[in-house]
């Protein structure tokens, strides 16, 4: 059997001020084709389909139309939540989808659930596994009380979570072979401390550090398609493995997209493959006096990308962003950097505010006001305080 693995489409997005929802479509049309043209069996979309819980209509239609499409192939689809979409808005019906093939998952509701699937080639035992907010976790002990509940959400981390779900899905499987498909933060590789790489452009999936997950826990799974992470690439084994987004979303995000493809034999050996998307504009970073960017000899590449610039003249440069959007007509951002400055380097990647950890700020704000640092107790009711206005934020 064959798979096609995508992830992170982020229906909605936009580039700066751009919209990206064109280039989206282009992308949904190419990969209706692409997995006509290979003929996949199976399709995983391992989250973070739209860019925010309350998606543009017309994100929500193209995602539709895209699984319509789908499924006149005759091709089984199983899709799960990210941190960015409205797990309960995105799988409403699941229980009414299943029967068509299309299996979506969010929240916890079922989570860790096997899905029990068969192809010409013999069965296959799906797990989806959803991103899931460990504060969120439904307590099955209804005789705790409410401050205990509350202390054993802010203890619970993702890992915690998504180990039990996965716990729950050995005690069904049943086939000799299994996908696991994950929206989550994967560490650990050929040796201890790796980490994949990331990207400006991705959230955090828990404030205060505590988000990732060990790659031991899908050692079990033939293969394990993952979502979260915008760049391609595998963690640990090949078979361990980020498809990244289809078209870029940040800056930092100069490197090659694509979809992956895996051939999974009846006993749940892969071989895997990847198929270069191109599709969508790409970035593009440069630095120099103004003179030097405006020279129409130089940086023609960039004239159709999204361009950031930093500009090194070492005096008062009026208008930068004006003079170079007549050269460069999508340029997004542009840093004054005086030659000789040391205030921002050249090419670094300005923090998206998803980047920013929410608690550190708010301890660093107590500290200054206090002028002492939080005790334990006290850090344990901001970072509560500080999870709860983010889900607030998100939904």
């Amino acid at each position: 059997m064959r798979i096609a693995h995508t992830s992170d489409w982020h229906l909605g997005r936009s580039f700066g001020p751009v919209s990206l929802h064109h280039d989206q479509v282009a992308f949904c049309d190419l990969f209706v084709g692409l997995v006509d043209e290979h003929e996949a069996d199976l399709v995983v979309i391992a989250g973070d389909i739209f860019d925010r819980a309350i998606a543009p209509t017309e994100s929500i239609e193209l995602f539709r139309t895209t699984l319509r499409r789908l499924r006149d192939l005759d091709v089984k689809v199983a899709v799960i939540s990210g941190n960015h979409d409205g797990a309960d808005r995105l799988s409403p019906y699941d229980d009414l989808l299943d029967g068509s093939g299309v299996y979506v998952r969010g929240g916890y509701e079922g989570v860790g659930r096997v899905i029990a699937l068969e192809f010409d080639d013999g069965p296959l035992d799906l797990v989806l596994l959803p991103f899931l907010d460990p504060v969120a976790a439904p307590d099955d002990d209804p005789d705790r009380s409410a401050d205990e509940k509350l202390a054993r959400s802010v203890r619970r981390t993702h890992h915690d979570v998504l180990a039990a779900a996965i716990e729950q899905a050995r005690s069904e499987r049943r086939a000799p072979r299994s996908v696991a498909v994950a929206h989550a933060f994967v560490i650990g590789g050929d040796r201890p401390g790796d980490r994949p790489e990331e990207s400006d452009s991705e959230r955090v999936l828990e404030v205060g550090g505590h988000g990732a997950v060990s790659l031991s826990l899908f050692d079990e799974f033939s293969y394990t398609a993952l979502g979260h992470l915008h760049r391609p690439q595998h963690v640990g084994r090949e078979a361990i493995r980020y498809s990244g987004t289809p078209i870029p979303y940040s800056f930092s995000e100069d490197h090659q997209k694509s979809v992956t493809i895996v051939d999974m034999d009846a006993t749940g050996a892969v071989e895997i493959d990847t198929i270069a998307l191109e599709v969508g504009r790409k970035v593009y970073s440069m630095t120099g006096t103004m003179d030097e960017l405006l020279d129409v000899t130089s940086h023609p590449q960039a004239v159709d990308r999204f361009v950031r610039a930093t500009v090194t003249d070492p005096g008062l440069v009026l208008d930068a962003k004006s003079r170079l959007e007549e050269r460069y007509p999508l340029i997004i951002e542009v840093h004054l950097q005086p030659s000789g400055s040391t205030t921002m380097p050249a090419f670094e990647p300005t923090a998206s505010p998803d980047r920013i950890d929410p608690l550190e700020t708010v301890i660093a704000f107590w500290t200054e006001r206090q002028h002492v640092e939080p005790d334990d107790l006290e850090r344990t009711l901001l970072k509560a305080a500080v999870d709860a206005a983010t889900r607030e934020t998100a939904s």
